[in-house]
């Protein structure tokens, strides 16, 4: 087993599940869970609100290592997740400088 990359690819997805969430609970708070894309997150974050996507973000890393597990593929694994997870930041990133910019205008609950 790779230890030093299963090691760059656990710091670069923390690194990027912390600018997620930052960036998610941006426009929730601001607007509401309803912009929220994904139906699960947007569940748990009706019901526990910042937990909910920290609650999120336990699991999911759980999932990815079991199926890296299962797989005996756990750096190819996150390291794929950390590019689905990439898009997934630049997409909310975008949003926000849209958002707070003036660029776009979302409806507020």
């Amino acid at each position: 087993m790779d230890f030093e990359n299963i090691y760059n690819a656990l710091l670069v997805f923390t690194l990027l599940n912390i600018t997620d969430i930052i960036t998610t609970w941006n426009v929730i708070r601001k607007y509401s869970e309803e912009h929220e894309l994904n139906p699960i997150a947007r569940w748990l974050i009706k019901k526990y609100k910042a937990g909910g996507l920290f609650l999120l973000k336990y699991f999911g890393m759980g999932f990815v290592v079991l199926i890296g597990l299962l797989t005996s593929n756990l750096a190819y694994s996150i390291w794929i997740l950390n590019i689905i997870l990439a898009g997934v930041t630049a997409w909310n990133s975008y949003v926000n400088y849209k958002l707070f910019t003036g660029g776009e205008k979302l409806k507020q609950n």
